[in-house]
Formats: structure tokens, C-alpha cells, sequence
């Protein structure tokens, strides 16, 4: 494990998520989506760059990428910052959005954070030294049984992805309902993946590519205890498809379900 100022990490990702809070939208407002989404891209933009210059400082030694720059084939030791996960939330005044930083080697992720301005709420991971909310232990949920569960998941925007990948999240969603107590759609991937590292959902399921995505709840989950797999089963990576987090025993039952519609 690379030595980092983990305290340090923290403190200037939470500065830029509550500067990004108070200074974004208070409800919806009457514009384009390109408008919207460029609204989003610019503020990104601003945090990547001072958060890219004070982790520069903190560790010289350390890289940097994007979820534009095709992480999944960066080479070395990099961090990957998501200024604003959920960003129709931000752009609606929502809350539940997140910010999201991990320091990544190849398939590993070494090092996550998964902050909710909110809330005020920091998830941390180090990878085999477990994961924190705010400084307490977490542990993914104790449940057993599929027809208690409580699971999250995202149906992603049509326009945004096409006809075929809206299908199949929507597939998955309908055999799933029959399957569990309830499903909930109700925050940013990071932080939805956070709460199944906190046991506040019994677990996570996900279609697309969007590992750069996942990466830090990944990390959070499985020093909780849980499992993180790709739709089949297989190891969760940047060429997967889809990600299936949860406690053990609820991945379990989870996989046969989501395999006949991965």
C-alpha cells in the first residue's frame, strides 16, 4: 500500500463537494440538456483542477486520470476523482448526489472515498484496513434472505444510452421486484454503493461499462465484508459488464436473477 494522507485527501475533497453544494442549483430550471449537462461539466472542471493541484503537492508521485481518458487502460498508480456523481440530482437541486475519489493500481483500487454534502457523510476505505463512515467501522448488512432485501439500483436516461441498455436495466428491474421486499432508485451509484458498505441497503446491482463509476463504493464494500462482482459473477474490472454488490449471502441469491438478463 502506497503511504497517503488519507485525513488530508478527505478534507480537500470535502471542500470542493460543500463549495460545489452551496454553489449549485436550488431546484430546477428551464433549459436544453446539452445546456444542463454543460452546467455540470463546467463545475466539474473547476474541482478536478484544484483538487488535481493540491493532490499533486500532497503526492508528486502519484498520476491522475479521467472517466474521459479511458481510465481502464491508464498505466501505473492514479487517482480518479468524480466531482459530482448523480448529476441530474445536482442540476435539480436534489441532495444525494456525491463526490467520489480512488487511488487505483491496474484492477485494484487501493484507497476510496465516497463524501455526500448533504448528509456530511464520509465513507473511507483503505484497502485491507476497512471502511469508515465518519470515523466508525462499517459492516455490510447481516440479512440472509432475498425476500427481506432492500436493494438499489439505477435505470439509466434512454436518450443517454439507448434502447437496448434502457431494456435491459429495465428487464432486470422487473424480475428483480418479484424477487426482493423493495428496490429503491434514490441516489448517486457511489453513494448507493456507500449505504451497502453501511448495511443501509442490502445491496446493488448496476448494467452498463461504467466501472469508473463503481470503483470507489467497490472498495468500501469489500473491506465491509460484502462481495462486488460483475453481472455473472466474474471479478468486477474496467471490462466487466455491470457491477452486483452486497452481503454475501444476498450476492448469492442475486446472480442467477441478474445472469439471465446480463
Amino acid at each position: 500500500m502506497i503511504d497517503i494522507d488519507a485525513n488530508a485527501c478527505l478534507e480537500r475533497v470535502r471542500s470542493l463537494a460543500d463549495a460545489l453544494a452551496s454553489g449549485g442549483p436550488r431546484s430546477a430550471r428551464a433549459a436544453s440538456i446539452t445546456d444542463l449537462i454543460a452546467v455540470a461539466r463546467q463545475a466539474s472542471a473547476t474541482a478536478k483542477r484544484e483538487l488535481r493541484a493540491a493532490l499533486a503537492v500532497l503526492h508528486p508521485t502519484i498520476g491522475w486520470t479521467d472517466e474521459e481518458e479511458r481510465p481502464g487502460e491508464a498505466d501505473g498508480v492514479f487517482w480518479l476523482y468524480d466531482p459530482i456523481d448523480g448529476a441530474y440530482h445536482y442540476l435539480q437541486g436534489l441532495p444525494l448526489w456525491s463526490s467520489s475519489l480512488a487511488l487505483v493500481c491496474g484492477e485494484q483500487v487501493l484507497f476510496s472515498i465516497v463524501y455526500d454534502p448533504a448528509l456530511g457523510e464520509a465513507f473511507m476505505a483503505v484497502a485491507g484496513q476497512g471502511a469508515t463512515l465518519n470515523g466508525e467501522r462499517l459492516r455490510v448488512s447481516p440479512k440472509t434472505d432475498l425476500a427481506a432485501a432492500v436493494l438499489g439500483t439505477t435505470v439509466p436516461p434512454l436518450a443517454q444510452v439507448g434502447a437496448s441498455e434502457h431494456g435491459r436495466a429495465l428487464a432486470q428491474l422487473g424480475a428483480m421486484s418479484g424477487e426482493v421486499f423493495v428496490i429503491r432508485m434514490m441516489a448517486a451509484a457511489s453513494l448507493q454503493l456507500a449505504y451497502v458498505a453501511a448495511g443501509r441497503l442490502d445491496g446493488y446491482w448496476e448494467t452498463g461499462r461504467d466501472a469508473a463509476d463503481w470503483l470507489a463504493g467497490s472498495l468500501l464494500i469489500s473491506e465491509a465484508g460484502g462481495r462486488v462482482t460483475d453481472l455473472r459473477g466474474g471479478a468486477f474490472s474496467w471490462t466487466g459488464a455491470g457491477v452486483v454488490a452486497a452481503s454475501r449471502h444476498v450476492h448469492t441469491h442475486l446472480l442467477p436473477i441478474l445472469a439471465r438478463h446480463a
